[in-house]
């Protein structure tokens, strides 16, 4: 007991407890200072979206960095694709702003609520951002996106009234005094723009021309440009070339029947001033080119209100009044004049489309990318394990160990051969999973697989590539991907950008699914100089990765002979030869819903449609309508369909093959190849086929994986699937008559 109480009693030296609290005080001073330091400085704001600060997950994205001092270097962005890896933008310098410096990135987000890794050298400000920055502003992948420029708040009530309930459109309104523009991929998530003229003069010339490339490469605008149209056509900005003719002056309008039937909605009168409002006539009374929806007049060359044309591969709606002045807006059928101009009601959701999304096919893409991936070279064949084997076998290896074998184990009252059935189960079950992945294909060798189309702009020179590649590896390994617009087809160095091909959508893979995509070959890779390629990409043995590229240059040569015109039918009369230095295959050519069977076109030869059978319906060639028994009778389409050239025909004329009616599938990214629209403007469309000549050139280099052990560094050479490349030549069609109406 007394030994007990000695010891209770000892007390610690002095010396350690007051170290304890020396330390103590020094930390807490250290902790104090850092945020004294911290406190006064604001940290700086994180990448921001450049256009209207929302993006489109799964779309190409303009991202801002702004420094809080003015810094220079270079800046690199990670940001993470469908399965979770991290991917690293090409180098972009900081330039000099207001407050600081900017860093300018073009990323593609891959999965929702995106964040984004910095890197930069010491001294640009951007450590204090930490390691990863979740985005604002996302928006899903099958949202449709339609940027506003100006004030029109009636445009959502359109948008809802063109896309219906079934995809609620996001409406994304530019601010002036905080978005840029500085190229077309900026707009890669826009389905179409609206633009108020009133608003043109406060636009640098450098958004002006992103809008305008952006259109010609594909783009739908909507132009308003009344009382404004003399000064844009006075200032030769870009925007001039948005207009339907030259030499606008303003001329009194006070009659409004044609606004009010083209809108379908009346009581217009009553919101206008009495005097009418000021619209712009053209030199000549006419336009040059393009298709008058609405006019007033006897003719529609008397005074052209609405004009449907194309622009390059795109088209615009011009409309000769201000939809943004005050007038305008208090008019209850504005929005349904938006939308008219936007296009009209599109095709509703149908059960069948909600069947196809549920069974894992988002879209006519996610289609595409299933067919890709299915590879059909002679003594090489592979293609994915369908997901029903998959689960069949894990249900039937479930069910084979419970009840199965604990019902044998236990009515042989012997509970040792539990010992015996267990290893022999698993490695039966091995077994048989080994065969079902030699039955697809497993071990064959390394493949490339590639599908394109090219598309010409007959009149403008401009030539744009859309091209989509699947690469098989047998082993682990790295992949260096490169693209490039071939020589033979641009005259200079062509605009290319290469990335992951994915699904859309919240399904298995999609870039808007809450879990990413597993892989087994988990890695970063990043961009080299330019978005042109991609360093790096890592790639698990048996399996594949898939890709898509797509560039725009100036054609090498003059593309098209053509003397077509329309006739007061509507039909095409005259001649047309094409000047590409390969031949088409299985030619056809297009206008309006007719369909003109060519065959094959070797340069210089010379097409009459004075010849053949004549003309026949586009829509029944697009969905192989055939008449049996005095009834119609057309050919289902098949979503599980691997054709890739059949996918891609439909794609690149969806509208006009019936759209979601027919295929009960959105076009989702093959939307942009879509040439539907030109067909009701002033082009008519050569479609052909080649295997003599490619417009893409992919540069595909397989090499050994982490750790080594695989494969020395080689070249793929990507083999063309079905039937080559599909290539497609827009012609400008001059009016026959007055008025320019068909």
């Amino acid at each position: 007991m007394s030994s007990s109480g000695q010891g209770s009693d000892r007390r610690w030296p002095a010396w350690p407890r007051r170290m304890s609290v020396v330390v103590a005080t020094i930390l807490v001073g250290i902790g104090s200072s850092r945020a004294a330091d911290r406190e006064p400085t604001a940290s700086p704001p994180g990448p921001q979206p450049a256009i209207g600060a929302a993006y489109r997950n799964g779309s190409w994205g303009a991202f801002i960095i702004r420094t809080p001092e003015a810094a220079a270097g270079p800046v690199r962005g990670w940001i993470e694709d469908p399965d979770g890896q991290w991917v690293g933008s090409p180098a972009s310098h900081v330039t000099p702003a207001t407050h600081g410096g900017d860093a300018w990135l073009s990323l593609r987000p891959g999965r929702p609520a995106a964040r984004i890794r910095i890197e930069s050298p010491p001294g640009n400000g951007l450590a204090a951002a930490g390691p990863t920055i979740t985005i604002a502003g996302e928006v899903s992948s099958t949202t449709p996106l339609l940027l506003v420029i100006g004030k029109l708040p009636a445009t959502a009530a359109a948008a809802r009234l063109v896309a219906g309930d079934d995809r609620p459109p996001m409406v994304v309104t530019f601010d002036k005094a905080r978005d840029r523009l500085q190229g077309p991929r900026d707009l890669d998530g826009f389905e179409a723009a609206v633009v108020c003229g009133s608003e043109v003069g406060r636009l640098p010339d450098s958004a002006l021309d992103a809008i305008d490339r952006w259109v010609r490469e594909g783009g739908r605008l909507v132009f308003a440009a009344g009382a404004s149209a003399a000064a844009i056509a006075a200032d030769e900005s870009p925007a001039a070339r948005w207009l339907p003719g030259a030499g606008p002056r303003l001329v009194p309008l006070k009659r409004w029947g044609a606004l009010e039937a083209y809108a379908r909605a009346g009581g217009l009168t009553a919101r206008v001033p009495p005097a009418g409002i000021d619209v712009p006539r053209f030199d000549s009374g006419n336009v040059s080119f393009g298709m008058v929806d609405a006019f007033e007049g006897t003719t529609a060359a008397d005074l052209p209100l609405v004009v449907r044309r194309a622009h390059g591969l795109g088209t615009i709606t011009w409309i000769g009044v201000d939809v943004d002045a005050a007038w305008c807006a208090a008019w209850p059928g504005c929005d349904r004049l938006l939308a008219a101009l936007l296009g009209g009601r599109e095709e509703p959701e149908t059960a069948a489309a909600s069947a196809e999304v549920a069974r894992g096919i988002p879209d006519l893409a996610g289609q595409l990318r299933v067919a890709l991936d299915s590879f059909k070279t002679p003594g090489s064949s592979s293609r994915p394990v369908p997901f029903e084997i998959i689960a069949a076998l894990g249900v039937l290896y479930a069910v084979a160990l419970y009840p199965v074998d604990w019902w044998l184990v236990s009515r042989s009252g012997r509970p040792w051969l539990s010992w015996l059935s267990l290893p022999l189960l698993a490695g039966g079950f091995t077994a048989l999973t080994w065969s079902v992945g030699g039955l697809w294909g497993r071990d064959a060798r390394a493949a490339a697989q590639v599908a394109e189309v090219i598309d010409f702009d007959a009149e403008g020179g401009l030539v744009r590539g859309c091209s989509w590649a699947a690469v098989r590896s047998p082993v682990n390994a790295r992949l260096n991907v490169g693209v490039a617009a071939e020589p033979s087809v641009v005259a200079a160095e062509a605009h290319a950008a290469v990335s992951w091909f994915a699904d859309a959508g919240a399904g298995f893979g999609g870039v808007d699914a809450l879990v990413a995509h597993p892989s087994l070959a988990a890695g970063d890779y990043a961009y080299g100089d330019t978005l042109a390629s991609l360093v790096s990409v890592p790639i698990a043995a048996a399996s594949s990765r898939l890709f898509e590229a797509s560039w725009t240059g100036t054609a090498a040569r003059s593309i098209v002979d053509s003397t077509l015109v329309r006739d007061p039918r509507g039909l095409l009369t005259g001649t047309i030869s094409h000047q590409l230095p390969f031949p088409l295959e299985r030619c056809w050519l297009v206008h309006a819903g007719w369909l003109y069977d060519v065959g094959r076109m070797a340069p210089g030869d010379i097409y009459d449609t004075q010849q053949g059978r004549g003309p026949r319906s586009l829509t029944a060639a697009l969905t192989r309508r055939t008449a049996k028994w005095e009834a119609d009778r057309t050919e289902r389409w098949d979503t599980g369909d691997g054709d890739v050239a059949r996918i891609l025909e439909l794609a690149g004329l969806h509208a006009a093959a019936g759209g979601r009616g027919y295929t009960s599938l959105a076009a989702g990214r093959l939307g942009r190849i879509d040439l539907s629209p030109l067909l009701l403007v002033d082009r008519a469309i050569l479609v052909g086929r080649t295997t003599a000549a490619r417009g893409t050139a992919w540069r595909l280099e397989l090499g050994a994986g982490e750790g080594g052990g695989g494969p020395p560094p080689h070249m793929l050479e990507p083999q063309p699937v079905d039937s080559g490349s599909l290539v497609r030549i827009a012609i400008p069609l001059p009016a026959a008559g007055p008025g320019n109406t068909p």
